[in-house]
């Protein structure tokens, strides 16, 4: 049925934006994704009986036609899928991760395996699923030649956002490399395949005349496991007894389900880890890296943090062991110690749809990605949960040191410095994580036509210029260790600003962002963080509580400043002998932040008063109470706003990293309009 707009559905769609591709012959369709050369059984494609029954599912009228359609559907279909069952879930609710928000997972009808014997909406389990829509008006797309393949109105956007929400629940909650699920109206169909790289998509087709809607039926009953999307590199623990000691081991849930991990290096030598209590889970978006870490047990019952994502495909980024392993090799110190990692071999495990864009598809942009596994042997926490200034400081700390450390021994610099990227140990040691952005110096690729970073924590430089105008370089990198530092100060830290100007001073600061097409997908930003430099804002408006952390960021504000502000040699008033003292200091201003020694060193300093530091506690309701604001004041004129990293952050979900695959994009994307 029609969804009218809904935020959290919305922030989802968004991501989609610019990602499906297509339109897609049915029967071409049918035959790459689901081949019938592993079915034993050869379809009979004499259907026209059971076609023309189909005729009766757009026959009902008025309010209840949609949902007569849901149990005609069942019945006609059930007979060409005998190892299926298919459910009516359209109003059965799965609130599978949209804890804060339930109510928002849907489909109209699911399909689940007769051997799991489910018979409610459980997306966890969801083979497939179709959603109906009961006119035309409600497709999402349009196959008319020269048209976008994307529809621009309303009432598309509305479904390509639900759409895209389904399967992002479907393919987060699940361990796959791909998913299935179809689109109806009240005549027409269209198959779609969902996979990290974006979605493949159908030309409509009259199901009632043409047999595509139970071709598809009858070959997803019949495909392996693996064709139909499962992940054989990931597989469920059946031993109760087994099961049973490893939940105990990690503190799982007595009902959690326990999955083996096999992991491969590039030497061909499989690991396999035990587990499957997350840690992180990214923001269900089908498109993307998708993240998630788990606490796992080794073969000697040793636990360890095992990271599961789909890395990019490109000539500029490097596997990210591989870059662990030229960092350890240069003796990088607060590093985590790799056990092993590698791609994840199969047929279906590095993304298809950027192979079938078309003409349709004009000005759409897709990344590949490999599925890819690396294991490590310490484990953390995220930063954002510090206890007291003297972590925080000591954290950040040892993060640049590790960033020191890879970029003179080890010629890497990490391109990608953020809140989620430091992780504290037991012992205090700070680690620098996530290095798949980072480059390697001596490299000489082309400059990336994408910003590589995390929105909130980029330099203020970097996102002043389009992508691709200027270089990402050292003292960027440091810049972001400073706002790193700021925004947690300012979300936990010890100040005297009230919850609102706090919300107000992060959307500003580091959510803000300006278009510059018409679409908007070259935004810029900055503006706020330079502006902040320039009126040294923590210094003056922050309200710090004094001690060395208050300390320590007035210096480093000033010191960054030097790169937004404008040369003081450029006064008009000053001798030529007073300019070319002038430019000598500036010139030493500009270096102080060009390399790591003095940013490292003034935190060193501030790290002699120990004592001091760690009586400053984190603020342990501010968090909290942004959260609340964020609701208050989401009005209904702004449902179609994305919630902001901070508003996410705030509200205990996990962190939104860009767009999920590390090349930024603002919190707000504003190609939209039709509000």
């Amino acid at each position: 049925m029609h969804v009218f707009r809904d935020k959290r559905m919305t922030a989802i769609g968004r991501d989609m934006d610019y990602k499906f591709v297509g339109p897609m012959d049915p029967l071409k369709f049918l035959d790459k994704f689901l081949p019938t050369t592993s079915i034993k059984e050869p379809p009979t494609r004499n259907w026209s009986n059971a076609v023309s029954k189909l005729k009766d599912v757009g026959k009902g009228q008025g309010n209840s036609a949609e949902k007569h359609m849901y149990d005609s559907l069942i019945m006609t279909l059930a007979d060409f899928c005998p190892s299926l069952q298919l459910v009516n879930t359209s109003d059965d609710t799965d609130n599978v991760n949209w804890v804060h928000q339930p109510g928002l997972i849907k489909p109209d009808i699911s399909a689940y395996t007769k051997e799991s014997g489910i018979t409610h909406n459980d997306i966890t389990r969801t083979e497939f699923w179709m959603e109906l829509k009961w006119v035309d008006l409600d497709d999402g797309f349009d196959d008319r030649k020269g048209n976008p393949l994307e529809k621009d109105t309303e009432q598309a956007e509305d479904t390509r956002d639900q759409l895209s929400t389904y399967a992002g629940a479907q393919l987060i909650s699940q361990f796959r490399t791909h998913a299935f699920s179809v689109q109806l109206t009240r005549h027409h169909a269209r198959l779609i395949r969902w996979d990290r790289g974006g979605a493949v998509v159908t030309k409509k087709f009259c199901y009632h005349k043409e047999s595509h809607l139970i071709d598809f039926v009858w070959r997803y009953d019949r495909a392996t496991r693996e064709d139909r999307g499962h992940d054989p590199s990931i597989t469920e623990v059946e031993d109760e007894e087994r099961a049973k000691k490893v939940r105990d081991a990690l503190g799982m849930d007595k009902e959690a389900r326990v999955w083996d991990f096999h992991v491969t290096d590039d030497k061909g030598k499989t690991e396999v880890f035990t587990g499957g209590k997350m840690d992180f889970r990214g923001i269900a978006s089908p498109s993307g890296r998708c993240t998630r870490c788990f606490f796992v047990l080794d073969s000697q019952d040793q636990i360890r943090y095992l990271k599961e994502t789909w890395r990019i495909l490109s000539d500029n980024l490097k596997p990210e062991g591989k870059v662990y392993e030229r960092l350890k090799d240069a003796g990088v110190s607060h590093i985590p110690e790799v056990v092993i990692s590698g791609d994840v071999k199969g047929a279906w495990q590095a993304t298809q749809t950027s192979k079938y864009t078309t003409k349709a598809n004009k000005g759409v942009h897709l990344r590949s990605h490999q599925h890819y596994f690396i294991v490590f042997a310490q484990i953390g926490t995220p930063i954002k949960d510090f206890k007291n200034s003297l972590q925080l400081v000591q954290g950040i700390a040892h993060a640049i040191e590790a960033h020191r450390d890879a970029y003179e021994k080890a010629g890497v610099l990490h391109r990608d410095i953020s809140v989620g990227n430091i992780l504290i140990t037991n012992d205090g040691e700070g680690l620098l994580i996530d290095w798949e952005f980072s480059k390697f110096i001596e490299s000489e690729s082309p400059r990336t036509v994408e910003r590589v970073g995390t929105w909130q924590f980029m330099s203020a430089r970097i996102l002043h210029y389009r992508p691709g105008e200027v270089e990402h370089v050292l003292g960027d990198d440091l810049e972001s260790f400073y706002h790193v530092l700021c925004w947690l100060v300012l979300m936990h830290g010890c100040h005297g600003l009230d919850v609102n100007t706090v919300a107000r001073t992060i959307t500003r600061t580091y959510d803000g962002w300006t278009g510059t097409r018409k679409d908007d997908r070259d935004p810029q930003s900055g503006g706020g963080k330079g502006a902040n430099f320039v009126v040294s804002f923590m210094k003056k408006e922050a309200r710090l509580e004094r001690g060395p952390l208050a300390d320590l960021i007035y210096d480093l504000e000033k010191a960054f400043k030097v790169r937004y502000q404008d040369p003081e040699s450029d006064d008009p008033d000053l001798s030529d002998g007073e300019k070319a003292k002038q430019d000598t200091r500036d010139k030493r201003k500009r270096e102080r932040v060009a390399t790591s020694a003095w940013t490292l060193e003034r935190f060193n300093k501030a790290l002699e008063e120990k004592e001091k530091l760690q009586e400053q506690t984190r603020d342990p309701e501010r968090g909290p109470k942004l959260a609340q604001l964020a609701d208050d004041t989401d009005p209904k004129k702004n449902r179609k706003r994305k919630k902001t990293y901070s508003e996410l952050e705030a509200e205990d979900l996990e962190e939104v990293d860009e767009d999920d695959e590390g090349y930024s994009e603002p919190p707000l994307k504003k190609r939209r309009t039709k509000l």
